[in-house]
């Protein structure tokens, strides 16, 4: 007789709600080049810059109506549309990307001019569509969860920003709803790992600094894949 070992698992979750299917924008960012900043200030030092630039972060997003749905490290993954349609959505998520990358630009004035080590640098994705939205806890409070095969893409372009040379990609459908606010970004067909079809994607955003290295997004993707289901 086969042991059915899930059967006598007791899981403490708790749901607060069934879940429900919504578009919202979706947003992967990592902040890159800590290592040059952690061999030339001391560990506590960084682990404080990475606490004021996350706590900017959360407040630029939650400023665009967006909402972090999990940090990492040096990486996050925040969602925009819980409350708005899409275009506004997918507007205001852009808008948050735009000004994250402005933070991470006067923290590079402030803080790195001086400094031979190159700049902190952000990769983005940015992707659009129909997800799971859930609330559990495994315990105490619950926490948002946001799944589904946006969430997947918008980490996978975030991962594909090192092997473009460019900072920011935006799925072709996400770009659509960005109106007034297109740039002449150019298209693009990307591959994307774990995707069957190709997908069309814009370079919108500024090409990488020299020195930032592709052996990093190898180990970058097994971290996204494990947070993006």
């Amino acid at each position: 007789m086969q042991n059915n070992y899930l059967s006598n698992i007791s899981l403490p979750i708790v749901a607060a709600a069934p879940y429900r299917k919504q578009e919202l924008a979706v947003l992967f960012l990592d902040i890159r080049n800590f290592t040059g900043l952690m061999e030339s200030q001391p560990e506590q030092y960084v682990i404080q810059i990475v606490r004021r630039l996350f706590t900017a972060f959360n407040q630029i997003i939650k400023n665009f109506s967006g909402k972090i749905v999990e940090t990492g490290g040096d990486s996050l993954y925040a969602v925009f549309g819980l409350q708005d349609n899409l275009r506004d959505a997918m507007n205001n998520a852009y808008q948050a990307t735009r000004a994250m990358f402005k933070t991470v630009g006067l923290f590079n004035s402030s803080y790195t001019a001086n400094d031979d080590n190159a700049p902190l640098e952000m990769g983005a994705g940015l992707h659009a569509g129909r997800v799971f939205i859930d609330e559990f806890a495994l315990e105490g409070t619950p926490q948002l969860a946001v799944m589904g095969l946006p969430v997947n893409i918008a980490a996978r372009l975030q991962a594909k920003t090192k092997e473009l040379g460019n900072d920011l990609l935006i799925s072709e459908y996400a770009y659509q709803f960005l109106g007034q606010q297109q740039l002449a970004a150019r298209q693009q067909t990307v591959v994307l790992q774990g995707i069957t079809q190709q997908l069309q994607v814009r370079l919108a955003g500024s090409p990488y600094h020299k020195g930032l290295f592709l052996e990093e997004a190898e180990l970058e993707m097994d971290y996204l894949l494990a947070i993006s289901g």
